[in-house]
């Protein structure tokens, strides 16, 4: 008890501030942190150094976690099993739900903007009408990594957010990008689709305040899961990490996923660390 109290009340000194990095979080072991810091490390070191912060065994000691192949007391690892219908409740019923003054729930719709109520069925614990708000993976399930769990990487909360079921259908599994285009529709006029500019790709575009928090989750999933991000996407992926920086909201979101599902987006607790790779 008295270690998740000392660790609330780091959380809570570090969200005062508009800034943290690695060293902030016990998650990140001396030896990461001393491979990020390093200038000889290349991109491969780093990104192979955190695929297994983020995958293996976490061994809690008095400073710094040790990470392990296998543990048996005082550790943790990113949760596996979790069903998807779980991760949906998860979202829905807790990450993104808020409560209003008057005790109404409801829950933001991130490419839309626009908030949706009880009548669609929001509230704690609860899955919302499919009809009107879904689950969005900001990596599309159609390239996922072959290689690895497809459960795992369907039920990973850091890439999945309440979106408009419209807008999600018209999203698709296109990649982002800032676009020469229209928006989704006269309901819809936060997010477009159309061409990515300098290109002929079809790409989606998000509402601003939604391009950093995009952004640090495809970093998460590309170096988690060991999928390339396309150049184009990345080149703009890049740019709006830094046009849109991590605010308290996605720090907070990022701590209760961590409290869920046992794994951090270091994107998000360390956002300099992004410059230390150069190619996702």
């Amino acid at each position: 008890m008295k270690l998740k109290l000392l660790a609330l009340l780091s959380f809570a000194l570090l969200s005062s501030h508009s800034w943290s990095s690695l060293e902030d979080f016990n998650y990140y072991p001396e030896s990461f942190i001393e491979i990020v810091n390093d200038t000889h490390s290349t991109d491969k070191t780093i990104k192979s150094e955190l695929f297994k912060v983020l995958s293996q065994y976490h061994k809690k000691t008095k400073t710094r976690d040790l990470i392990v192949e296998k543990c048996k007391e005082n550790c943790f690892v990113q949760r596996k099993g979790i069903s998807y219908k779980a991760a949906r409740i998860e979202l829905f019923g807790n990450l993104h739900i808020k409560k209003s003054s008057r005790g109404k729930y409801t829950v933001k719709d991130l490419y839309c903007e626009k908030n949706y109520g009880e009548a669609n069925g929001v509230g704690p614990g609860k899955i919302p009408s499919g009809s009107v708000i879904n689950c969005e993976h900001s990596w599309p399930q159609s390239r996922f990594n072959p290689l690895m769990s497809k459960s795992l990487q369907k039920t990973d909360l850091h890439h999945l957010y309440p979106v408009n079921n419209r807008a999600n259908s018209s999203r698709s599994n296109h990649i982002f990008a800032e676009v020469n285009g229209s928006p989704i529709n006269s309901k819809c006029k936060s997010s477009s689709r159309g061409m990515a500019y300098g290109s002929s790709i079809t790409a989606f575009e998000p509402p601003t305040t939604h391009k950093g928090n995009v952004a640090r989750a495809l970093f998460y999933f590309s170096v988690r899961f060991k999928i390339n991000i396309d150049p184009l996407e990345e080149k703009y992926l890049r740019i709006w990490h830094e046009e849109d920086p991590v605010d308290q909201e996605e720090r907070t979101r990022n701590q209760k996923i961590f409290e869920f599902q046992k794994n951090r987006n270091p994107f998000i607790d360390a956002p300099n660390l992004v410059d230390s790779i150069r190619d996702f």
